[in-house]
């Protein structure tokens, strides 16, 4: 059983730390970007923990072959939502190999997952079979868990890291793997058989697809990104509805996130070419900021830095650009 710690000091190459899940972070709220990330890894299950400073979009896929289950950690401001549904203390969120995901972090927010190789979850399901109805929830998207059940699970998670980072690699004692897989197959045995759908009210859902719809359309817009007014026409919906929409998912103005969104296409442009092979101002331009000086302005609003101070041709950033460390049990 392996310990990994890595602390990154840009998203970008915090998502380039797992390019198996093709992750992409999008930064909303204004400074300097910070995280950080635990993972333990037996042969069958990985576990980590993910923490980041400012309020991120995050997206992604969980590759092919793999089941996650992930939990929210610890008080955090702000309300959560994967795939559009809110997150909350006792929600689970389930995802299968081959999903898209799309989760709204708040600031200051910890999350907490396990993913089990596919064919090491179905032999433990062999051994020890769910119930139909707990079987079921395993199509959802988000769920809600009984806390007694979300208390072991939290402690059985997070004891890999303290029994992992105590442990001598040089004793025969080590840790066994499937013992691991076991505990932790048990603790969400006992979660899904007391867990229920999260349903989400029908104002949520709601605003939750108008923003990913906008968010969908100004990210392939190019160098013409549309208007507000555009993007009301094209929903078929009141400025005022969007607004709202934004205020309740994003907590953030449609102008201030769908700016973001075209700064953070520009930010991920720049980190993966050279200077000599595109310029800062032709970067700007093909997002649609025609202004350098506005753009630079406003880029150095929400990453804590000029353009001209990001660092350049990062594309095979990876997770050697933290401060990792491994330690094997």
């Amino acid at each position: 059983m392996t310990l990994k710690l890595d602390v990154f000091d840009d998203f970008h190459v915090h998502g380039a730390s797992a390019p198996e899940w093709n992750q992409r972070y999008l930064q909303v709220s204004p400074g300097a970007m910070h995280s950080s990330l635990a993972e333990v890894t037996t042969d069958s299950i990985h576990v980590f923990r993910k923490w980041m400073s400012e309020r991120v979009i995050q997206q992604g896929c969980l590759p092919n072959g793999k089941i996650c289950f992930a939990i929210p950690l610890g008080k955090f401001a702000g309300t959560p939502r994967m795939q559009g549904h809110e997150m909350h203390e006792d929600s689970v969120v389930v995802l299968r190999g081959g999903d898209e995901f799309t989760l709204q972090r708040p600031k200051g927010m910890e999350l907490m997952a396990v993913t089990f190789e596919l064919d090491e979850f179905r032999r433990l399901s062999d051994e020890r079979p769910w119930a139909p109805g707990a079987r079921a929830l395993l199509s959802r998207s988000v769920l809600r868990a009984p806390g007694r059940a979300m208390q072991r699970l939290r402690y059985d998670l997070l004891s890999l890291f303290d029994e992992t980072s105590t442990t001598d690699p040089c004793k025969s004692e080590a840790i066994n793997d499937q013992s691991v897989s076991r505990g932790v197959f048990e603790a969400l045995c006992e979660l899904f058989d007391g867990a229920a759908d999260a349903r989400q009210p029908v104002g949520s859902a709601s605003a939750s697809f108008i923003v990913a719809q906008c968010h969908r359309m100004v990210a392939g817009s190019g160098d013409s990104p549309p208007s507000v007014e555009e993007l009301c026409l094209r929903l078929r919906t009141s400025r005022r509805t969007l607004q709202n929409s934004f205020r309740q998912v994003a907590d953030a103005t449609p102008v201030h996130y769908l700016r973001c969104v075209r700064l953070n296409a520009v930010r991920r442009q720049l980190m993966s070419t050279r200077a000599v092979d595109l310029n800062i101002a032709q970067a700007a331009a093909d997002r649609g900021f025609n202004h350098l000086s506005h753009f630079a302005q406003r880029y150095k609003a929400l990453f804590g830095e000029l353009p001209s101070q990001t660092m350049r041709g990062r594309t095979c950033a990876s997770s050697q650009d933290g401060d990792g460390q491994s330690y094997k049990a």
